[in-house]
C-alpha cells in the first residue's frame, strides 16, 4: 500500500466500457482516474485503467496482449481483471495470460452485476434468471455468450480459486469485504465487481470532480443491435433534440460496414466545434469513434449511473469532449435521455479546464 493509505488500483478490460466501468466506482470515491487505450496512460491517477481492446481480436492475439500489459501493472496494489457480466470474449485465454504474468497466488472470480440483471447462483451466471449461454446474448453475431457456468472459464493451470455467487450488491459487497490477503488476488468481474472493490479499498467517500454541465451540442452514438439500446434511443429522439446516430434494428450480416459508417460519421460532426460531448453505446462504437478522431487516453470523471461512466479527452486542436459510455444491453427505457439531461446541466467548469 502506499503511504497515503490509498493503494494504487490498476484495472485491465478487454473492451473500453469495461475499462471505464472499472474505473468509475473508484472515481465516485473521490479517487483520481485515467484510461489508456492499449498502452498505460501518461498521466496516471490513483486508479489506472487499460483497454487491451482484446475482445475484437483473436486469442492468441488476446492471450499476448493481457500478458504485455498485465506485466506492466503487475506491481499495483489492487490488480482488477475486468470480464464482460454475459462471459463474452476471450475469458480463459485473458485469465491464463493475466494469472501468471500478475504474480499473484490465488484468482476470486465474481462476475456479477445485479443492478443490471446479471447474478451469479451456484457457479452458473444468469441474466434476468436465465444462464447466460441460454440467453440473447448466445446469439450475438460479434461476441456470443457460450458458456454459463464460471468454472469452464478458468484454465486449468490456476490451481487457487474462489467463486463467488451473489444475486444482490451487498452480498458482493459483503462477501469480497471477507476475504483476506487483498494483495495476493487477481480479482476479475464486471460492474458489480468494482463497486465492491471500490468500497473496499476506498472506505471513506470524498466528492468526485465536479462537473457543471456543457452547453454545447451533444452527439449519440449507438451502435449497438440490442434491443435495449435502441428502446433507449427512440425514447432519446422522441424527447430531445440531440444528434442521433444509430445502426439499423435487424442484425445486418456485415455488422462491421455498420459500424465504421456510424464511427466516421460520429468522427467528421466531432469534428466541429458545436459538439462538446460523444455518448455512445458498445465498446466497440466509442473505440472506433476514438480511433478515427486519435484518442488513446482519456480521464473518468463520474458515473451517471451504474456501469454508465462520464469522462473528458482533449482532441487534437485542444478541444475537450466529454465522453460517455455504456453496454448496449442494459440500462433503463430513459437511460440515454437521462444522461443527456444530466451531461447539460452538469458549462462553467469545462470551460474553466479549457482556456
Amino acid at each position: 500500500m502506499r503511504t497515503d493509505h490509498q493503494p494504487n488500483i490498476a484495472v485491465l478490460a478487454d473492451d473500453l466500457t469495461s475499462a471505464a466501468d472499472g474505473a468509475a466506482p473508484f472515481v465516485a470515491r473521490g479517487l483520481t482516474a485515467s484510461i489508456g487505450r492499449g498502452q498505460l496512460p501518461r498521466q496516471a491517477g490513483a486508479v489506472v485503467a487499460v483497454d487491451s481492446g482484446s475482445r475484437s481480436a483473436t486469442a492468441s492475439q488476446a492471450f499476448e496482449r493481457v500478458a504485455r500489459l498485465t506485466d506492466r501493472l503487475a506491481g499495483c496494489s489492487v490488480l482488477y481483471k475486468t470480464v464482460d457480466s454475459t462471459l463474452r470474449g476471450h475469458i480463459a485465454q485473458e485469465l491464463e495470460a493475466c494469472f501468471a504474468a500478475s504474480g499473484r497466488t490465488s484468482l476470486v472470480f465474481a462476475p456479477a452485476f445485479p443492478q443490471a440483471g446479471r447474478t451469479t447462483v451456484g457457479g452458473i451466471q444468469l441474466v434476468d434468471g436465465i444462464p447466460v449461454s441460454e440467453s440473447a446474448y448466445a446469439h450475438d453475431p460479434v461476441h456470443p455468450a457460450r458458456h454459463s457456468a464460471l468454472v469452464d472459464l478458468v484454465p486449468s493451470s490456476i490451481k487457487n480459486v474462489t467463486f463467488l455467487d451473489a444475486v444482490t450488491q451487498e452480498e458482493l459487497d459483503s462477501r469480497i469485504a471477507s476475504i483476506e490477503g487483498p494483495e495476493s488476488i487477481l480479482w476479475v468481474g464486471s460492474p458489480g465487481m468494482a463497486a465492491a472493490l471500490s468500497r473496499r479499498f476506498v472506505p471513506e467517500k470524498t466528492p468526485p470532480l465536479s462537473v457543471d454541465g456543457i452547453s454545447s451540442d451533444v452527439l449519440v452514438a449507438v451502435g449497438s443491435a440490442n434491443l435495449r439500446s435502441h428502446i433507449q434511443a427512440d425514447q432519446l429522439q422522441e424527447a430531445s433534440g440531440v444528434m442521433l446516430l444509430r445502426g439499423p434494428r435487424a442484425r445486418e450480416q456485415d455488422s462491421a460496414a455498420v459500424l465504421r459508417r456510424i464511427a466516421e460519421e460520429a468522427a467528421r460532426e466531432l469534428r466541429d466545434p458545436r459538439f462538446g460531448a460523444l455518448i455512445a453505446t458498445g465498446g466497440d462504437t466509442m473505440e472506433a469513434i476514438l480511433d478515427l478522431l486519435n484518442i488513446r487516453e482519456f480521464e473518468i470523471l463520474q458515473e451517471l449511473d451504474p456501469g454508465f461512466p462520464l469522462g473528458r479527452a482533449r482532441l487534437g486542436d485542444g478541444r475537450l469532449l466529454v465522453l460517455a459510455m455504456k453496454a448496449g444491453g442494459f440500462g433503463s427505457d430513459d437511460a440515454l435521455e437521462r444522461a443527456v439531461a444530466r451531461i447539460r446541466r452538469t458549462t462553467q467548469t469545462l470551460r474553466t479546464d479549457s482556456q
